[in-house]
């Protein structure tokens, strides 16, 4: 199977979700935000019974996914936001929920090298890049087990005792 097709569509997913979301996508003055997304795929991946669907739809409202089937029986609101995805599979986002965001993979280096010797700014910086990179493949929640707080408590047990 060839991934390229798939990308795309998380991207279009989010950036339509951005909108109902509320996100500022820069409407022209004058114009009303729009209150429903109709998403309109080649196909719809159906996590209840993990088949993939051809023909459906999903409509976004109010922040929620408030339909998804055959296209048929889907009715969007006067003035939804219709975005064709010819060619491409819709899926709901995945959950990662063991992440270290701030730290590298541990065959480029030590973690004690990262949290000790490289400044939080550079590490912020390059987890800014790895939450990109996870968003673009398909990841929409991220639970960050931590790391900082345990490089404060290395410093502190390694620290000089002071005298108060």
């Amino acid at each position: 199977m060839n991934p390229a097709p798939f990308w795309p569509c998380l991207v279009l997913f989010g950036l339509a979700a951005g909108r109902v979301l509320g996100a500022d996508v820069g409407t022209a003055e004058g114009q009303h935000p729009v209150k429903a997304c109709l998403l309109v795929p080649a196909r719809v991946f159906d996590s209840e019974d993990g088949k993939t669907r051809e023909g459906w739809s999903v409509l976004v409202a109010s922040n929620r996914i408030t339909a998804a089937g055959p296209a048929a029986k889907i009715k969007a609101p006067p003035g939804a936001l219709k975005i064709d995805l010819p060619d491409m599979t819709l899926l709901p986002g995945l959950m990662d929920l063991h992440s270290h965001i701030f730290l590298h993979p541990y065959n480029e280096t030590f973690w004690s090298d990262q949290v000790l010797k490289e400044p939080v700014a550079y590490r912020t910086v390059a987890a800014v890049n790895h939450v990109k990179s996870t968003l673009f493949a398909g990841f929409t929640l991220l639970r960050d087990l931590g790391t900082e707080e345990q490089a404060f408590r290395i410093w502190q047990s390694n620290a000089p005792s002071r005298k108060e």
